[in-house]
C-alpha cells in the first residue's frame, strides 16, 4: 500500500467546496495510513454495523489550530444534529473486533472501538499536518483525525502524524474560518461527501476558488500558505497580488466570469493581508490601496454582468467608502453603482450617483445620456403612480 494518497470531497451545507488530497506517510505510520485509506474507500464492517468516512461531518473547528472529523459513531451528517452532545466521543478503526461492540452497553458515554497504538509522535512544526485524534491517553487511536492549520507545539509527541495536505489547502482554510458554536461545532454542516484513494489523473476540483495558472498565478489561495514570494517584502507581495489580479482579467476577457471573480477575490485577500501600514511604507500603502480600488471596480463589473446587482452595488460602495480614492476610480464606482440602482428601478438613487459622477467627469457623454434616461424613467414612474392614484379615487 506504500505511497498511496487519499482524498476528501467537502461540501458546506448543500454547496460543494472542493477536494482535499492527503499524502499519507506509509513508512512512518502504516497502521494509521491503512486505517485512514480503508475508512475513506470501502469502510469496515464490524458485526452488523458499517463504518466509513463518507457522509461524515467535521465536528470541531478552531481557527489557527485545526479542523477535526472522523467520529464514525456519532458524526454522520444525517444524525449529527441529534448527536450534538455526543459527537467527538466515538470512533471505530478497521482493527475493531465484533466482540468489542457486542459487549458495549448502550449507557456508555464513549463508544470507541479498535484502538490502535501511536506512531510517529513527532513535532507539529507546520500547518496542514494530518494526525490521529486520540481519546486523551496513549494508544487510543480509532477513526477521528484532524488537520492542523498552524504549528501546534503543545501537541508535540502526543499524536500520531501520518500525512500532509498535498492539495486543497484553500478548502481547509475555508472550513477553518466557518462560524461555530461554543463547542467548535460548525453552524453549517461540513460533510465529507465523497472520499477514497486518490491518483493524479483524478485532479483536484475546487468550486469556490480558481486554480488556473493563467497569467503566471502560481500562488496559494491564502498568502500565509504560499512560499513563492517573500512575505517580508511589500514589493514582492504587491507583485503577487497584481499577478493574481491580471490572471483574473485574462479570464474576464475569455468571458469566464465566475473564475475571474475568484481571482479578484484572491488578489483582494493578498492586498488585505499584506498591505503595510503607512508608518512602515507610505509608498506601498498607497500602491496596495490603488490595487484594492481596481479590484473593487472589477468585482463590481463581474457581478453586474452576472446580474447579481446587489453584490455589484456593494463592491462599488466599498470603493466609495475607501479613504481618498482617485477621482477616476470614484467616478467609475459611482457610474457602476448608478447602473445597479437603475436596473433595480431605484431611479432617484441612480440619478444621484450619475450626477455625482458627472461632477468628476463633466465632459463624459455617456454619463449625460444616463442622466437623461434616468430622468425620463423617473418621470414615467411618477406619471404611472399619479394615474394609479387617480384611478383609485375615480
Amino acid at each position: 500500500m506504500g505511497g498511496k494518497c487519499a482524498y476528501l470531497d467537502i461540501r458546506i451545507g448543500s454547496e460543494p467546496i472542493g477536494r482535499i488530497v492527503l499524502e499519507l506517510f506509509w513508512d512512518k505510520a502504516p497502521l494509521a495510513c491503512e486505517n485512514f485509506l480503508k475508512l475513506s474507500s470501502d469502510g469496515v464492517k464490524v458485526g452488523d454495523q458499517h463504518f466509513e468516512f463518507r457522509n461524515n461531518s467535521f465536528h470541531r473547528l478552531i481557527q489557527n489550530f485545526m479542523i477535526q472529523a472522523g467520529d464514525v459513531i456519532y458524526g454522520r451528517a444525517d444524525q449529527i444534529a441529534e448527536n450534538s452532545t455526543q459527537v467527538g466521543k466515538g470512533g471505530c478503526s478497521i482493527y475493531a473486533e465484533e466482540s468489542e461492540i457486542e459487549h458495549t452497553t448502550a449507557s456508555d458515554s464513549i463508544h470507541c472501538y479498535g484502538n490502535f497504538k501511536d506512531e510517529n509522535t513527532v513535532e507539529f512544526t507546520h500547518p496542514f499536518m494530518l494526525a490521529m485524534a486520540n481519546m486523551g491517553t496513549e494508544n487510543s487511536n480509532s477513526s477521528q483525525f484532524f488537520i492542523t492549520t498552524s504549528a501546534a507545539q503543545h501537541l508535540n509527541h502526543k499524536h500520531s502524524i501520518f500525512g500532509y495536505v498535498l492539495h486543497g489547502k484553500s478548502v481547509v482554510r475555508t472550513v477553518e474560518h466557518l462560524n461555530v458554536d461554543s463547542d467548535g461545532l460548525p453552524l453549517e454542516p461540513v460533510v465529507i461527501e465523497n472520499c477514497g484513494e486518490w491518483i493524479e489523473s483524478m485532479g483536484v476540483p475546487v468550486f469556490n476558488t480558481c486554480n488556473d495558472k493563467l497569467g503566471g498565478d502560481i500562488y496559494e489561495e491564502f498568502p500565509d500558505d504560499d512560499d513563492h514570494f517573500d512575505k517580508e517584502s511589500a514589493e514582492k507581495a504587491l507583485e503577487a497580488a497584481t499577478t493574481i489580479k491580471n490572471s483574473g482579467s485574462l479570464l474576464f476577457k475569455q468571458r469566464d466570469l465566475q473564475n475571474a471573480f475568484f481571482k479578484y477575490k484572491k488578489a483582494l485577500r493578498y492586498v488585505n493581508e499584506c498591505i503595510p501600514e503607512t508608518d512602515v511604507s507610505k509608498e506601498f500603502n498607497l500602491k496596495f490601496n490603488d490595487l484594492k480600488a481596481k479590484l473593487y471596480l472589477n468585482m463590481s463589473l463581474v457581478k453586474f454582468q452576472q446580474e447579481q446587482f446587489e453584490d455589484a452595488q456593494t463592491f462599488a460602495t466599498y470603493l466609495l467608502e475607501m479613504p481618498n480614492p482617485s477621482g477616476v476610480d470614484k467616478a467609475k464606482a459611482l457610474y457602476r453603482r448608478g447602473n445597479c440602482h437603475y436596473v433595480k428601478r431605484r431611479f432617484e438613487d441612480a440619478l444621484k450617483d450619475y450626477k455625482a459622477c458627472k461632477e468628476l467627469k463633466p465632459n463624459d457623454e455617456a454619463v449625460d445620456q444616463k442622466i437623461t434616461n434616468t430622468m425620463n424613467s423617473l418621470e414615467e414612474a411618477k406619471e404611472k403612480t399619479r394615474k394609479n392614484i387617480a384611478k383609485f379615487f375615480s
